[in-house]
């Protein structure tokens, strides 16, 4: 094994450390400020997660081909950081609560992640390697 092989997930890490920020921080980006519609903060958190593990599939595809256990690993991790979040946003006392649809959008957006990386991530490689 390579020593600090883990630079190579680098993207990943920093996109977790955005969603961290994002659940954690008290108004990240002043969302009572304005209304876009009902249960639009349910598709963002489905979006951060859809991109958390899209980008780890990129990670693992530009260090090795997938594998199951790799891609599995991906998508149950970002699941449970996605209800670890939401724990910790039900004990903190900032004015967030922890919701269950918000888990929800958090875990379809982690599963559709993986079907749109399984599926996009090598016809992308394959599409640079030509260019190249």
């Amino acid at each position: 094994m390579r020593p600090f092989r883990f630079l190579a997930f680098v993207p990943t890490i920093i996109v977790l450390v955005v969603i961290t920020y994002l659940s954690l921080a008290k108004n990240p980006v002043h969302s009572q400020e304005f209304y876009l519609f009902e249960g639009a903060d349910k598709l963002v958190h489905g979006c951060m997660y859809l991109g958390l593990v899209w980008i780890g599939c990129f990670d693992i595809y530009r260090v090795s081909k997938f594998t199951a256990p790799k891609l599995i690993l991906l998508v149950c991790g970002a699941i449970v950081w996605g209800g670890l979040m939401e724990l910790l946003q039900g004990a903190m006392s900032m004015g967030r609560s922890a919701d269950w649809y918000d888990f929800l959008a958090n875990s379809c957006g982690a599963i559709l992640g993986l079907i749109l990386g399984v599926n996009s991530v090598p016809y992308l490689f394959r599409k640079c390697k030509k260019l190249s």
